[in-house]
């Protein structure tokens, strides 16, 4: 009779334990605020293109803090190099060289950039590369088509997208290669 708690017991560590070792070996991110490359410049449309930019900001945090690949870093920190980085040029996921100093600033091993290109109202993209912040290489990209510029599109783009980053593994990122 003795075995069989011991043995309940022995499994319950084993399983805490593994939980444990999966929390710990999520790899780091920040999640910076998504861009817009507006190739058509509608001015009927700015306002709503804005709305929908902070939407899919919050869904697509919501949706990374939900996933196991990821833990989201606060990017409070990094935010005077964020601010330094966006004044250099005219949009920051074409930096060269700002993950090092962001991922640094915000001690993760991620940073991940995200936008929005609107070919027209009825083409657009949602886009996200992660880079190292050890190396400032691309270790992934992400990308997304919608059809229609609407708050659903916009919504449905950004969950879609945030599914295939919670789909990479996090750790295999930090330990490939450098080329």
């Amino acid at each position: 009779m003795t075995k069989t708690p011991n043995l309940a017991r022995s499994l319950l560590l084993a399983g805490l334990l593994m939980i444990s070792t999966q929390a710990s070996a999520q790899a780091t991110l920040v999640l910076l605020k998504f861009e817009f490359v507006e190739e058509m410049h509608d001015p009927r449309t700015a306002e709503s293109d804005q709305n929908r930019l902070l939407l899919i900001n919050d869904e697509l945090s919501r949706q990374i803090e939900a996933c196991a690949a990821f833990k989201i870093t606060d990017e409070a920190p990094a935010q005077s190099t964020v601010t330094r980085a966006r004044s250099r040029m005219a949009y920051l996921y074409r930096c060269n060289g700002c993950a090092a100093e962001i991922g640094a600033a915000a001690d993760t091993q991620f940073v991940l950039f995200p936008w929005v290109q609107k070919v027209s109202n009825l083409i657009l993209n949602v886009n996200a590369e992660i880079r190292s912040a050890a190396t400032d290489r691309v270790v992934a990209a992400r990308s997304v088509d919608i059809r229609g510029n609407t708050d659903r599109s916009w919504m449905r783009g950004a969950k879609a997208l945030a599914l295939r980053i919670c789909e990479l593994d996090g750790h295999r990122l930090s330990s490939a290669p450098a080329d």
